[in-house]
C-alpha cells in the first residue's frame, strides 16, 4: 500500500504509460482495452504534479519517441461506427477489407482527396467543389467552402495547426484553409499549377512548390508572395509528379517524361539524374517519412512494352538508384497509380487501382518490398484517389472515395 507523496507519485506513473487511443471496447472481437486520451491524462498529471510542487518527469508516449515535436499523440483512433458526411471519405482498419459505411452516398463525379492535420482529430477533404473538415478524427464531416471551379485535379496538404493547402498540378490558386476558414492565393507558376506542395510543420506560413518544369519556388509568407530557388533539373522537362521530403524539404525528387527521375539533396541548387530510370515516364513519386531513403516511383519502361514495361521501382538512397521492385505481370499498375508509403514502417506501401469501366471498382494494395509480400482489398467504388493515416494508430486509413457512374 502506497500513501502520500509516494502514492502520487505512483499515480502519475502509470498515468504516463496508459497507452494513447486506448478505450474500453471491443478490438477485433478478441480484446478489451482501456481508453482516456493521452493528452487529457498527461495535462492532469502536470497539472498535479505543480499542484503538489512535484519534479516528477513524465515519461515520453510511443507517439514522441523519435520524433520530437510529432503531435500524433493528440489524437485518438475514430470511435464511430457510420461516417456522418457526403460519403466521399470512409474508414478502414483492415486495408481496406471492411469500410465503414458512410451516411451520405457519394454521388458523380468526383475524385476526393484527404489529409490528416497536426491538429487533434482533424483532418480536411476535398471533393467536386467543396472543402471539408472533420475534428473528431474522421467520424463527421462538415463542409467550411465552396470553391469557384471542379476540385478534381487538386490535391491537400497538410500545413501546421490547423493549416492545410489545397492545390493543383493544372491550376494556378491555392486554397488556404486555417480552422474552418478558406482564403486564396495565387500560386507561384503564371497560369499553371504545381507538382508538388510541401509546408513547414513547425513555422507556419514558410511553403515550397515544385513546378512543372522542375523549379523550386518558395514563399515566406504564406503564399502572398513567390521566390526561385535553385535551377532546373534540366532543360525543357515536363514533370508528372514531386516529392518533398516532409523531414528535410532540401531534399526533393521529381518524376519526368521519357527521361526518368531527378533527385537534390540541397533545394536545387544541384540535380543529379537517378540511375535506373533512363527512358522511363515517372508517373507518381513518395518518399517514406518513416526513412527518407526509400522513395518509390511508379512509371513506364520505354523500352518494354505491354504490362511487364510498368514497374514500381525502389530506391534505398533517397532517389539516385532506382531498382524495380514489382512490375505489371504482379498487379494493375496504370499510368499514375496513386501511392502511399506508410508513415511509421519504411517497407510498407500502399497503392490502388480503380476503374468505373465494366462496372470494375477499386483494389487498394498492400506492399512490402523487401519481401515481394503484395496483398491487396476490393470495393465497389470507382477509385481510391486518397489515402490518409489516423496520426494516433497508423493501421487505420481515411479513404477517398471516387465515384464516376
Amino acid at each position: 500500500m502506497v500513501d502520500g507523496h509516494d502514492g502520487i507519485l505512483w499515480l502519475l506513473y502509470a498515468m504516463a504509460f496508459v497507452s494513447h487511443g486506448e478505450c474500453w471496447r471491443t478490438v477485433a472481437a478478441r480484446t478489451y482495452t482501456w481508453f482516456m486520451t493521452s493528452h487529457r491524462l498527461r495535462a492532469g498529471a502536470v497539472l498535479l504534479t505543480a499542484a503538489l510542487g512535484l519534479t516528477t518527469a513524465i515519461p515520453a508516449t510511443a507517439a514522441e519517441v523519435g520524433t520530437g515535436s510529432d503531435p500524433g499523440w493528440f489524437w485518438n483512433p475514430p470511435h464511430c461506427d457510420t461516417v456522418y458526411g457526403d460519403g466521399s471519405v470512409t474508414i478502414t482498419s483492415t486495408d481496406g477489407a471492411e469500410l465503414a459505411p458512410t451516411k451520405g452516398q457519394v454521388t458523380p463525379v468526383t475524385y476526393p482527396k484527404v489529409a490528416a492535420l497536426d491538429a487533434p482529430n482533424t483532418l480536411i477533404s476535398i471533393g467536386k467543389q467543396s472543402i471539408q473538415r472533420s475534428s473528431d478524427a474522421g467520424c463527421s464531416w462538415q463542409q467550411i467552402d465552396k470553391a469557384p471551379d471542379d476540385l478534381s485535379t487538386y490535391d491537400v496538404a497538410a500545413g501546421a495547426g490547423e493549416s492545410a493547402y489545397v492545390y493543383s498540378v493544372n491550376d494556378q490558386p491555392i486554397h488556404r484553409v486555417q480552422g474552418s476558414e478558406v482564403s486564396t492565393v495565387a500560386g507561384p507558376v503564371n497560369g499553371g499549377g504545381v507538382a508538388a506542395l510541401s509546408a513547414d510543420r513547425s513555422q507556419p506560413g514558410l511553403i515550397r512548390t515544385v513546378g512543372g518544369d522542375g523549379q523550386v519556388f518558395d514563399s515566406a509568407d504564406n503564399g502572398r508572395t513567390w521566390q526561385k530557388s535553385g535551377v532546373l533539373p534540366a532543360a525543357d522537362l515536363f514533370i508528372y509528379n514531386a516529392a518533398i521530403d516532409p523531414s528535410n524539404r532540401d531534399h526533393i525528387v521529381v518524376g519526368t517524361m521519357s527521361v526518368g527521375a531527378f533527385v537534390t539533396f540541397d533545394g536545387g541548387r544541384h540535380w543529379t539524374a537517378s540511375l535506373g530510370l533512363t527512358r522511363t515516364n515517372g508517373f507518381t513519386v513518395v518518399i517514406s517519412p518513416a526513412n527518407p531513403s526509400k522513395v518509390w516511383v511508379e512509371g513506364y519502361d520505354l523500352n518494354g512494352q505491354g504490362n511487364s514495361a510498368r514497374h514500381i521501382w525502389q530506391s534505398t538512397d533517397g532517389g539516385l538508384k532506382f531498382d524495380s521492385v514489382l512490375d505489371g505481370t504482379q498487379a494493375t499498375l496504370i499510368n499514375g497509380n496513386k501511392m502511399w508509403p506508410s508513415p511509421v514502417d519504411p517497407d510498407l506501401l500502399y497503392f490502388s487501382y480503380g476503374t468505373s469501366f465494366g462496372g470494375y471498382g477499386s483494389d487498394l494494395y498492400r506492399f512490402r518490398p523487401s519481401t515481394g509480400e503484395l496483398t491487396w482489398q476490393h470495393n465497389r467504388h470507382d477509385g481510391i484517389p486518397s489515402v490518409a493515416f489516423n496520426r494516433a494508430d497508423p493501421t487505420v486509413l481515411y479513404l477517398g472515395l471516387a465515384e464516376e457512374r
